[in-house]
């Protein structure tokens, strides 16, 4: 059988892949070794569960948290300094309520506030309350802004902090935002001109 050699203009226009092309291209040629492909269809065929070590999850199901509900106190606009001295917790005014719909429900707080202090060797401590209880007392309560003595000027800061927090209970409750001056000269929880957001959501169980 003599051989044919098909040269460049022999190529020319397009190749018809549904019948002009037969054979297996080798993986060394950029081909899967195979003369067929066969998909998975992942909605039906795919079951079981895929180890860790080889780059699953050891799980064969998910059962994600749900958020039960939201809600937001916020002002765009705060119309006067909110600044204490105090070198104690004192509340800022800053609230939100929520009524949980199961006891097992936990809910994230978020706050956001744009706060300062003075030039001095001073801090803002911020604590988060749950009624009257006090959910963040450590040394550093829920959040420590400090200002070294060297710098000059009132110093500025936008401020995020976040808790998870597990109530057991169906009643209302009040989260409070605290704060406190840690030397005693003042120090602000929100400027005036400046924003504050205070979110609570249920996440069920």
């Amino acid at each position: 059988m003599a051989l044919t050699t098909v040269k460049n203009a022999g190529l020319a226009g397009s190749i018809d892949l549904t019948a002009k092309v037969t054979g297996t291209l080798p993986t060394a040629n950029g081909g899967t070794g195979s003369t067929a492909t066969t998909f998975v269809n992942v909605a039906s065929n795919v079951t079981g569960t895929l180890p860790a070590a080889n780059g699953g999850t050891g799980v064969t199901s998910y059962t994600p948290g749900k958020v039960g509900q939201l809600v937001v106190t916020q002002v765009a606009d705060v119309p006067s300094h909110i600044t204490t001295t105090s070198t104690t917790p004192v509340d800022t005014g800053i609230a939100r309520t929520i009524t949980c719909s199961a006891t097992s429900s936990k809910v994230l707080i978020r706050f956001y506030t744009g706060m300062a202090a003075s030039p001095t060797d001073t801090g803002v401590r911020f604590s988060l309350y749950r009624d009257s209880i006090n959910l963040s007392s450590n040394a550093y309560n829920w959040g420590l802004y400090r200002v070294e003595p060297s710098t000059g000027g009132t110093n500025y800061s936008a401020l995020n902090l976040e808790w998870l927090d597990s109530p057991s209970s169906t009643s209302e409750i009040s989260y409070k935002i605290y704060y406190e001056s840690s030397s005693g000269s003042a120090v602000y929880a929100s400027q005036d001109g400046s924003q504050y957001q205070l979110t609570c959501t249920e996440i069920l169980a």
